[in-house]
């Protein structure tokens, strides 16, 4: 029993420790990815849809919500996740836009919502939160994020103070949250950096994905996965707009093209494949040289590989393995002069094992 200072019995009970300020992993539960598109856009997270005008990302957005409303399978073909949507707009009208490509879509009015009114994010979740809960959502469409953060957009911390919250009610509801960014003009920087806002955004984002033109099909759009937090990046997809005036749009499966192929421009493109012809022509000129001298030179140029590759198709460059063994090396010629050069036939083998020849 505790005493006071005069030795007679303290009525004062010990101060117990503050609640427990931590928790040992050991007592936490793992749990798996839940997923609205597998391997794409998760449940409980933030995912962004970044490009330029005229690239439909609004409309893939669309496709995906009627998709949701009737549970049909995701483009990929991967299974569906069949729920309510929420879609916050700000920009198209919900009666001559929003509605129709929607229908168009195949979705299912009765189950998506919108609220018709000027939102700001984080000052009313509140509002959001409560028709999330009513509608019991699985998806919620922000288009687009900046309009709902305002001034929230340009700095980190203002980005952290108002994703925070949403990102904690989107957890709290495993509720898919597809925020929709235009592209700023600021060309040559990394494609995660190219989004409008604070780079907060993408980094608050556990999946991101950047829409663009396809570089050999003007009627084609491509939608590349940029970054994912949660499990590898997914194909790059095709897709087509179709529709006078009330657009929908059809996929056309996956392709190889990159966010370095949609971000440059076509005249960049033809500007940075003119100079890898120019690399080759002066690196060949004396005759055949090994690939990795070709390397060097384009990389010391800034020239992608892959360019130096289309560049090669179009001067017809030959290129086949010198050697055997680990004294072996990739050369490559100029047409004109690949036979004036060419090794005796023993010396050389060409990719895949084939016992045919090919000359260099």
């Amino acid at each position: 029993m505790l005493r006071s200072r005069t030795g007679q019995p303290s009525l004062k009970t010990p101060k117990r420790p503050p609640p427990q300020p931590f928790t040992l992993l050991s007592e936490v539960k793992s749990q798996p990815v839940e997923w609205l598109w597998s391997g794409r856009i998760p449940l409980g997270e933030l995912t962004l849809f970044d490009g330029d005008p005229a690239t439909n990302k609004s409309s893939v957005a669309l496709d995906i919500a009627a998709r949701v409303s009737t549970g049909r399978p995701m483009p990929d073909g991967t299974d569906g996740c069949l729920g309510t949507v929420l879609l916050l707009s700000a920009e198209d009208s919900i009666e001559k836009t929003v509605r129709p490509r929607f229908l168009a879509a195949g979705g299912d009015p009765d189950r998506v919502a919108v609220i018709a009114k000027p939102l700001s994010i984080p000052n009313d979740l509140a509002l959001i939160e409560e028709a999330i809960y009513r509608l019991q959502a699985r998806l919620l469409v922000i288009d687009p994020l900046t309009a709902f953060l305002g001034r929230n957009a340009n700095t980190d911390q203002s980005v952290r103070q108002a994703l925070a919250p949403l990102a904690s009610m989107a957890d709290r509801h495993a509720l898919a949250v597809l925020a929709i960014r235009h592209l700023n003009k600021t060309v040559g920087q990394r494609s995660l950096y190219r989004g409008l806002g604070s780079i907060g955004l993408v980094a608050a984002a556990r999946s991101q994905f950047l829409f663009g033109n396809s570089p050999k099909d003007p009627n084609l759009r491509v939608m590349c996965h940029d970054k994912c937090n949660l499990a590898t990046l997914a194909p790059s997809l095709l897709y087509e707009p179709l529709g006078d005036g009330i657009v929908h749009v059809e996929w056309r499966g996956e392709c190889e093209f990159t966010t370095a192929d949609i971000l440059t421009q076509p005249k960049d493109r033809q500007h940075a494949k003119d100079d890898a012809k120019r690399l080759l022509m002066e690196a060949l000129s004396k005759g055949p040289v090994e690939q990795q001298v070709v390397q060097a030179k384009a990389a010391e140029a800034g020239i992608a590989w892959r360019t130096i590759e289309r560049a090669k198709g179009e001067l017809e460059v030959v290129s086949g393995r010198k050697g055997f063994g680990r004294g072996s090396a990739v050369v490559w010629g100029l047409p004109a002069q690949t036979k004036a050069h060419t090794p005796p036939t023993k010396e050389l083998a060409v990719y895949g094992g084939n016992t045919s020849r090919k000359d260099v």
